[in-house]
């Protein structure tokens, strides 16, 4: 009677242990898949980094291209003005009216191509409203989709004369004239291609990415004799959230060298990347993108300068220096 009980009590044990063992097991094996999905996505991520990464390249080198064709690169387009927005202008040529595209000149906005009206906090410079960029000026420039006529008698030839992609021979002010350049780039796959709008008075072209963001395109204006960083006019957005380590005001002990390319630049490009934001967006929009995309968890203790440069920290940024 004894032995029976003693062994009944082992057995017990026995399916005691195997029970403990398969608990572990599952925790082991929750543990591994959590691991492993963690893994999956750092890849995800890393491969679409890269892909960004060609697609700005693609870019670059046509806007190198443009600049080696015509010895500028792109104006810039007034579609993000603050005041009067537009992407058309019409000026009077031998009696007629033809339409341009409405763009900044150096001779005419060099204060705001210089960002003379740009305030920079230290503490956050990617607060600043600085809008000398475009979305459209990519689209018209490179892929030469303008359809937009250049005479309203004329409906059939468009602003850039060229029907369909590519350009006539532009010129700083915003018209084109004889001629059959580019494209520039190609815009027709998941990485890169246009969304267009076709309206009579705005039109658009924006070169997305695979996101469907927009590219931005940046130009800026230098001081001639420039003698400090300040002098160099260059957009927060382009060097990041450490902009303010490179002004004259920083303590040279904490003052860096910023790289050779951006101080050199005068032009630059800048995706989203992985997350959907640039970093000057509204606090809300930046604190839900980056619970969305990257399950950052923002809250009403996170600064605003950490959501601004944590929706930085994955943009793409390529730049670039033109003779004009």
């Amino acid at each position: 009677m004894r032995n029976r009980t003693e062994s009944t009590h082992v057995r017990a044990e026995r399916r005691g242990f195997t029970l403990v063992q398969m608990l572990i097991a599952l925790a082991i094996l929750a543990t591994l898949t959590g691991m492993l999905i963690v893994a999956m996505t750092a890849a995800r991520r890393a491969t679409a980094s890269a892909a960004d990464g060609q697609t700005a390249a693609t870019v670059t080198t046509g806007l190198e291209s443009f600049s080696t064709s015509f010895d500028f690169v792109p104006p810039l387009v007034r579609d993000k003005a603050k005041s009067d927005a537009k992407t058309i202008d019409t000026v009077s040529v031998g009696g007629s009216n033809v339409s341009v595209v409405a763009v900044y000149t150096p001779a005419a906005d060099g204060p705001f191509l210089r960002g003379e009206t740009i305030t920079i906090v230290q503490a956050n410079p990617l607060a600043a409203e600085d809008l000398r960029y475009s979305t459209s000026a990519l689209g018209f420039y490179l892929a030469g989709v303008l359809p937009h006529p250049a005479r309203s008698t004329n409906p059939d030839v468009p602003i850039d004369l060229v029907t369909g992609p590519g350009i006539g021979r532009p010129t700083l002010s915003g018209g084109f004239e004889k001629g059959s350049f580019g494209p520039y780039i190609e815009a027709n796959s998941t990485s890169l291609k246009i969304i267009r709008n076709d309206d009579t008075t705005f039109p658009t072209a924006e070169v997305v990415d695979r996101n469907d963001v927009p590219v931005r395109y940046y130009r800026w204006l230098k001081d001639r004799n420039a003698t400090k960083w300040e002098d160099l006019n260059i957009p927060a957005m382009i060097v990041g959230p450490n902009y303010a380590k490179f002004m004259s005001t920083t303590p040279s002990g904490e003052r860096e060298q910023a790289e050779p390319a951006i101080t050199a630049a005068n032009w630059g490009i800048v995706m989203a990347g992985n997350n959907h934001v640039f970093g000057d967006e509204s606090v809300a929009v930046l604190a839900a993108a980056l619970r969305t995309y990257e399950g950052f968890a923002a809250d009403d203790s996170t600064s605003e300068a950490t959501l601004r440069a944590r929706a930085w920290a994955d943009n793409i940024v390529k730049v670039g220096n033109a003779p004009n």
